[in-house]
C-alpha cells in the first residue's frame, strides 16, 4: 500500500514535469514546513529535480516559527537542496488581515527571486483540497461561473504538481515515506475564512452531504463551458474593441453583463472595474452618439450603430515640422504623402496655395479648442464640430491631423482616410487655391 502512494505521487509529478517543462528545469519551491510542502519537496528529492528551497518565517508563533525554519533548512540541506530564509517582522502587518499580507509578502519574494536567479517556475503545494475551498470562497463573494475553474496545474506562474491529491493522500504519503513535518496551530482556528472552510464548514458538509466534494469539483468544467459559449457570443457582437449596438442589443438582458465584462477583459482591463462600474456600464445602449463612458483612462464611446473602446485623448501631440525642402521632396507623415508640386494633384487630394501659408508648418493632432475657417464658409468652426458634421467615425476622429502655419493658424484637417463623402480632409478659407496659384502644396493618401 505504502509503495502504491508513494508510486502514484512519482508518476503525476513525472508526468507534469515532462508535460510542461524542459529537462533541464530550475525551480524556486516555497516550503513552509507543513506536510504538504515537506511532501513536495521530498518528491522533487526523490526524482531528482532540481530547485531552490525558500521559506519564509512570518515570526507569527514566536519559537515555533523558528522550530518550521529549522526543519526546513535542515531536511533541504539533508536532501541536497539549496535552501533561502527570510524573516518578516509580524508588526508590519498591524491593521492589515494578516493572512492578505502574508501571502502578498511570500510571492512577492518569490517572485523576485525567481528573477533574480532565472528559474523557470515557482513551485507551491496546493492540493484538492486548496482547490475545493478557493473555489468555495469565489462562490461565496459572488463570483461568475467563469471564475469557478480554479487554480491550474500549470499557469504560466506558479506550478501545482499536488492539485490532484487530497490532503488526506498527503498525510498517507507522509506517514509511508516518513517524511517530517510540522504542525501550524494556528490553522486550526477558524479567524480566517480558509480555515473556517477547512475546520468547521467542511466537516459538517461531510455528514451532511457526502460526496459534496467531488461535486464541487466538478464545477470547473461547468466554469469552462460557460466561459467558452460567452466567448462565442462576443465573437459575434465585437470585433477590434467595436461592439455592434444592433447585435448587442438583440442578446437576452441576463447575457449582456457577461458578455460586456468579456468584451472588456479581453481588451486589457481585466481588474480595472468593479461590479458598480460593470452595471454602470450596461448603460451603453441608451449613450447618444459621441457620448462616452469611462473606465480609468480608456473610454467607451458611442457612433451611431457601434460602441468604440479607445484610450482617452490626450493633449494636442506635436508630430512633424515642415519646411519647403522637405515639402519640395516630399515626405510621408501617418499614411499620407505631402508635396509641393506645380501642378495640383487630382480630388480627393487636398491642394493648398503655398505661397498663403506661413512657413515652417506644422502637423499635429487636433485639440478640442482648435477652429477652422472653412472653404466657402463666413467665420470659423470647431474642429470637433466639423468631424461630427462631416460624419467622421469615432476611432478616426483620434487619429485626425491639422496642418498649421507657424503663427499657429490652422489650413487644414487630415483624416486618416477617406469620409463617407469620399474625402481626404478640409481645408481653410485662407489657403485656398486661385486661378493664379503656381505652387500647390498637396495632400494625398500615400
Amino acid at each position: 500500500m505504502a509503495k502504491s502512494i508513494s508510486k502514484s505521487f512519482k508518476k503525476h509529478l513525472s508526468e507534469y514535469l515532462s508535460d510542461y517543462f524542459e529537462p533541464d528545469v530550475f525551480f524556486v519551491i516555497g516550503v513552509s514546513g507543513g506536510p504538504d510542502s515537506m511532501a513536495l519537496l521530498y518528491l522533487f528529492h526523490q526524482l531528482n529535480v532540481d530547485a531552490l528551497v525558500v521559506h519564509v518565517n512570518y515570526g507569527k508563533r514566536g519559537k515555533q516559527s523558528d522550530q518550521d525554519q529549522e526543519l526546513v533548512e535542515q531536511m533541504a540541506f539533508s536532501w541536497g537542496f539549496e535552501c533561502c530564509s527570510v524573516q518578516l517582522d509580524p508588526k508590519e502587518a498591524k491593521g492589515k488581515n494578516f493572512q492578505d499580507w502574508a501571502r502578498q509578502q511570500r510571492y512577492q519574494f518569490f517572485g523576485d527571486l525567481k528573477n533574480d536567479i532565472k528559474a523557470d517556475a515557482i513551485v507551491t503545494a496546493h492540493h484538492q483540497d486548496d482547490q475545493i475551498e478557493t473555489i468555495l470562497q469565489k462562490i461565496f463573494r459572488g463570483s461568475s461561473p467563469a471564475a469557478w475553474q480554479g487554480m491550474e496545474i500549470w499557469d504560466g506562474k506558479l506550478f501545482r504538481p499536488l492539485l490532484p491529491f487530497s490532503k488526506e493522500q498527503i498525510l498517507d504519503l507522509c506517514k509511508s515515506e516518513a517524511v517530517p513535518y510540522r504542525i501550524d496551530k494556528s490553522n486550526e482556528t477558524s479567524d480566517f475564512a480558509r480555515n473556517f472552510i477547512r475546520n468547521e464548514f467542511s466537516k459538517k458538509m461531510d455528514d451532511l452531504f457526502p460526496g459534496w466534494k467531488k461535486n464541487i469539483l466538478d464545477l470547473p468544467e461547468q466554469g469552462e463551458t460557460f466561459e467558452a459559449s460567452i466567448h462565442m457570443i462576443v465573437d459575434q457582437v465585437a470585433e477590434n474593441n467595436t461592439i455592434e449596438l444592433k447585435k448587442f442589443s438583440k442578446l437576452p438582458e441576463v447575457l449582456k453583463p457577461a458578455v460586456l465584462k468579456t468584451f472588456l477583459d479581453q481588451s486589457g482591463l481585466k481588474g480595472e472595474y468593479s461590479k458598480g462600474k460593470l452595471k454602470e456600464l450596461a448603460e451603453i445602449e441608451s449613450l447618444q452618439t459621441g457620448k462616452s463612458l469611462r473606465i480609468g483612462n480608456i473610454h467607451l464611446t458611442r457612433d451611431r450603430d457601434h460602441i468604440h473602446l479607445h484610450p482617452e485623448k490626450e493633449t494636442a501631440e506635436f508630430l512633424k515640422t515642415i519646411d519647403r525642402d522637405k515639402a519640395q521632396k516630399g515626405l510621408k507623415l501617418n499614411g499620407s504623402y505631402i508635396e509641393l508640386k506645380s501642378e495640383p494633384y487630382p480630388l480627393p487630394a487636398l491642394r493648398l496655395d503655398a505661397s498663403k501659408l506661413d512657413w515652417p508648418l506644422q502637423v499635429r493632432s487636433w485639440s478640442s479648442g482648435d477652429e477652422l475657417n472653412p472653404l466657402g464658409m463666413n467665420g470659423t468652426q470647431k474642429i470637433s464640430d466639423h468631424l461630427t458634421n462631416r460624419k467622421i467615425p469615432t476611432t478616426s476622429r483620434e487619429k485626425t491631423l491639422v496642418l498649421c502655419g507657424s503663427d499657429g493658424t490652422i489650413y487644414a484637417i487630415i483624416y486618416p482616410s477617406l469620409s463617407a463623402n469620399g474625402e481626404h480632409g478640409a481645408i481653410s478659407e485662407a489657403a485656398k487655391c486661385e486661378s493664379t496659384t503656381k505652387t500647390f502644396l498637396t495632400i494625398n493618401f500615400t
